[in-house]
């Protein structure tokens, strides 16, 4: 008998202008145990069907619902971390736009939401690119 093996639901793509990829970056800085979670959050979350039931998924309101952000929490390092992201250019694509840090009302860098919708409209103007993120699993 041959395994039959099903894609994954969800692509996830990371934010990108020119040769840098801004999400790698952020990503790069993180710990190791922010890195293993947030690996570990998206690996379970590309096999969702619905968005909707994504752990930490959120609709930011204000401004950012006008360009339709939403976010993912995850906490590693007794730190609030957020990944900012918008939804489109294919079915069960997700782009991930911007990391931060969250804690109250407010976001580090303090300017995270107003930096995530210029990357949204950057993106819907052509003027980012997306690059796939390659999920890290177990094998």
């Amino acid at each position: 008998m041959i395994p039959f093996r099903c894609p994954p639901a969800w692509a996830f793509h990371d934010y990108t202008v020119g040769d840098r990829n801004l999400i790698e970056e952020w990503y790069e800085e993180l710990s190791e145990e922010a890195s293993l979670t947030f690996d570990t959050m998206l690996k379970n979350h590309q096999k969702v069907e619905s968005h909707l039931e994504w752990t930490g998924f959120k609709y930011l309101k204000g401004k950012p619902r006008e360009e339709r952000i939403w976010q993912l929490d995850f906490i590693a390092d007794k730190r609030q971390h957020r990944v900012l992201g918008v939804f489109g250019q294919g079915p069960k694509r997700a782009a991930l736009i911007l990391g931060c840090y969250h804690k109250g009302d407010n976001y580090t860098p303090k300017d995270a939401l107003d930096m995530a919708c210029k990357r949204a409209k950057e993106l819907r103007e052509g003027r980012a690119q997306l690059r796939e993120r390659k999920i890290k699993t177990d094998s």
